[in-house]
C-alpha cells in the first residue's frame, strides 16, 4: 500500500504542475457556471432555481473531463512514451498502477466538485442536496461508469493526439446534447432521442434528481444504466487496454 500511496501522490503532484489541466478541471467549470448564471441565474427551471439544476449538471460534466483528460489521455501519453511499459517492468503490480491513477482522478474530481458547490452557494445561493447520501452514492456510481468507459475509448487511440481528439469529441457531444448546458426541451425531438444514447445524460439526470427530488432508490433506471455501462466498459477496457504501442 505504501507504493500505491506514493504513486498516487506523485501523479497528483504532476497534475497540479500542469497549468492547462488545472484550468480546464477547476476554473473552466466555475467560469461556465458564472457565464450561464449571468444569463439565466434569475430564472427557474420548473420548481427549481438555476443553481439547483446546473451546479449538479456541471459536477457531472467534471466526471467526464476527469475521466477522459486526467485518466484516459494521460495514460495514452504514458503508453506512447513507454512510461507504462517501464512501470510494468517494476515490482509494482499492474492493478496498483491503474488503481493509483483512479484514486488520483477521484481526488481531483472531488476537489473540483467542492469548488463548484462552494461557488454555487456563495454566488447563486445554491441549497445543499436534499439527499446528500444519495448524491454521494450517485457520484460513486457515475465515476465507476465513466472511468472504465474513458479508459476503453482512449485505449483505441494510436497516440496522445488522437486520444485527446477523441476525448474532446466525446466531451463536446455530451456537453451540448445531454442537457448539461441547454434544456433538452429546447432541442429538436430527434436530438432529445440522441441525448438518451449518451452516458452523461443518465449521470446528469441522476444527480439532479438526488440533489433536489428523490433518493437514489427511486432512480433505479438511471442507476441500472450506469451500472451496465460500468460492467461493459470494464470488460472492454480490460480487453483493449495496452501497456505499450506495439512498436517495440
Amino acid at each position: 500500500m505504501t507504493a500505491l500511496y506514493r504513486l498516487t501522490t506523485l501523479e497528483t503532484k504532476m497534475f497540479f504542475r500542469d497549468k492547462v489541466s488545472v484550468f480546464w478541471t477547476f476554473l473552466f467549470p466555475v467560469l461556465m457556471i458564472w457565464i450561464f448564471g449571468a444569463m439565466f441565474g434569475d430564472q427557474s427551471v420548473g420548481p427549481y432555481s438555476f443553481s439547483q439544476m446546473y451546479v449538479p449538471s456541471w459536477i457531472g460534466v467534471n466526471i467526464v473531463t476527469t475521466s477522459f483528460f486526467t485518466l484516459g489521455t494521460v495514460l495514452a501519453n504514458y503508453r506512447e512514451n513507454d512510461i507504462l511499459r517501464r512501470y510494468k517492468a517494476t515490482p509494482l503490480q499492474p492493478w496498483k498502477i491503474l488503481c493509483a491513477h483512479t484514486v488520483q482522478g477521484t481526488v481531483i474530481f472531488a476537489i473540483s466538485a467542492i469548488l463548484l458547490v462552494g461557488f454555487g452557494m456563495i454566488v447563486f445561493d445554491l441549497e445543499l442536496p436534499r439527499y446528500p447520501g444519495s448524491v454521494l452514492l450517485s457520484l460513486v456510481i457515475s465515476i465507476a461508469a465513466f472511468f472504465p468507459f474513458a479508459l476503453f475509448i482512449t485505449s483505441l487511440a494510436k497516440n496522445t493526439q488522437s486520444a485527446a481528439a477523441i476525448s474532446s469529441l466525446f466531451l463536446n457531444l455530451m456537453l451540448f446534447l445531454s442537457g448539461a448546458t441547454f434544456p433538452l426541451e429546447m432541442m429538436p425531438t430527434v436530438l432529445q432521442y440522441v441525448s438518451k444514447v449518451l452516458p452523461l445524460y443518465y449521470v446528469i439526470d441522476l444527480l439532479r434528481e438526488t440533489w433536489n427530488n428523490s433518493t437514489i432508490w427511486e432512480n433505479g433506471f438511471n442507476v441500472g444504466i450506469l451500472l451496465g455501462i460500468c460492467v461493459v466498459s470494464t470488460l472492454l477496457a480490460s480487453r483493449f487496454f495496452r501497456w505499450d504501442d506495439g512498436k517495440k
